[in-house]
């Protein structure tokens, strides 16, 4: 919720609550006045004196009324004009989905099976739909790295990811990003995962050789030389 909405929710707060309590100081006042005319008669008062009090105290009446319609008037037209503004908006485009056609349907995201399946702990659907999906698109590193990203972290297996993701960087010609992003996701499972540093100064090796003169070469030099390795 924005800002701005949320401080127009406030001031329509404040007006109704200002309204409730205009209203309430009314209705106290009003059982007043009639116990008070009550009492005078029943002290002897003439029924003219309470006649005239009880004049008094519509008229004050009134003028409380006047009190509670004036914020209560505001509070409605307040309240409509922000439904026009921000719930309006919204209803038109529910219905107008609802019509057409969500836009879900629409969109379907191709890779929706896969990802229910993780959920699901079904592992090796999802691997057989990111596999498949890969093969239809084998520029998207995306399905590669999610499959490697389940046999390590759901399957236990990290071995297993770095065969993945090798056998996609060796299978392919990928861009230099896509590239790095796969050596440096190899490094980080042999480091963290395998505990292999010489599997992790030999990926660092050919990441400066195969990133050769970019930025990615170089951060790779640079943690060789973090490394103690020339």
């Amino acid at each position: 919720m924005s800002k701005k909405v949320i401080i127009h929710c406030c001031v329509l707060g404040a007006l109704i609550l200002y309204t409730i309590f205009a209203w309430n100081s009314l209705q106290w006042e009003k059982a007043k006045a009639k116990e008070d005319a009550k009492e005078a008669i029943e002290n002897g008062q003439t029924d003219h004196w309470a006649d005239v009090k009880l004049s008094e105290n519509r008229l004050d009446e009134a003028a409380g009324m006047v009190k509670v319609g004036i914020p209560l008037l505001i509070s409605v037209i307040y309240a409509g004009i922000l439904a026009v503004i921000y719930v309006l908006p919204v209803l038109v485009d529910k219905v107008g989905e609802e019509m057409m056609g969500s836009t879900a349907e629409v969109d379907d995201d191709p890779l929706d099976e896969a990802r229910a399946a993780v959920a699901d702990e079904e592992y090796p659907e999802a691997i057989a739909v990111y596999r498949k999906f890969w093969l239809e698109n084998p520029d998207n590193r995306h399905p590669l790295v999610e499959i490697a990203k389940i046999q390590r972290v759901h399957l236990k297996n990290p071995a297993v990811a770095v065969s993945t993701l090798e056998e996609g960087l060796d299978d392919h010609e990928w861009p230099e990003d896509d590239a790095a992003f796969l050596l440096f996701r190899i490094i980080e499972i042999y480091e963290d995962d395998l505990e292999d540093r010489d599997k992790v100064v030999a990926t660092l090796k050919r990441a400066v050789e195969e990133l050769k003169g970019s930025r990615h070469a170089g951060n790779a030099a640079h943690k060789l030389g973090e490394m103690g390795v020339n």
